[in-house]
């Protein structure tokens, strides 16, 4: 069954949430949980293959990174969560909110930070950009499956937007909870899918051979 949304490579873009060191690289984890979960899963060589595939076909592609202000200013420890990131050193300049290696943007990539908040949209130039391209559907991938990107995947449906989730290119903080959210949580926000069967829909209605 075709996938919803991903009728051209022209009204979509793919959209990696908080694929940065601190994040996902086990060498400066500061969640080392989620980390663990991203090694595992091979999530970061998945997006990095999926992310090819769709330069290919003139997919934009979006590194969402998070980075607070020196000093934590202007971040509000409202919550557990928030709390817990005043903790850690992701703030700008430092080597946790650096890209992963294993993701190093393209030179026609986008790279846009936000300093508060816990999702892609908060605060960002991000739907403003997908709206000048003409963009209709995100592939949603990155990092959390339980956090920024749920969160992300219910901004973008209010927005307007159709969503699509490659799962192999998600992880979430534990084997547990990354299940019951593209189980339970994320079907009723976005298409679930595998980043393989994305392209090869994409492939297929740009007549391009893989």
């Amino acid at each position: 069954m075709p996938i919803r949304g991903l009728d051209a490579p022209e009204t979509a873009a793919l959209v990696i949430s908080e694929c940065q060191n601190g994040m996902t690289n086990p060498e400066y984890a500061t969640n080392k949980p989620l980390a663990e979960q991203v090694t595992s899963r091979g999530m970061i060589p998945a997006i990095a293959k999926l992310a090819d595939g769709l330069r290919q076909l003139g997919v934009p592609i979006v590194h969402m990174t998070v980075a607070a202000y020196p000093g934590h200013r202007g971040w509000t420890a409202n919550s557990v969560l928030t709390g817990v990131f005043r903790k850690r050193p992701l703030t700008v300049g430092s080597p946790a909110v650096a890209i992963n290696p294993g993701l190093t943007p393209h030179p026609d990539d986008f790279v846009i930070t936000r300093h508060r908040g816990l999702t892609s949209f908060h605060g960002t130039e991000l739907e403003y950009l997908l709206r000048n391209m003409g963009v209709k559907t995100v592939i949603m991938a990155g990092v959390s499956t339980n956090i920024a990107v749920s969160g992300s995947c219910l901004e973008a449906v209010n927005r307007g937007f159709q969503v699509v989730v490659p799962e192999d290119c998600t992880s979430g903080a534990t084997a547990e909870t990354h299940a019951f959210m593209i189980e339970n949580i994320i079907p009723l926000l976005a298409t679930v899918t595998a980043s393989a069967t994305i392209l090869d829909q994409l492939m297929n209605v740009s007549g391009v051979a893989r």
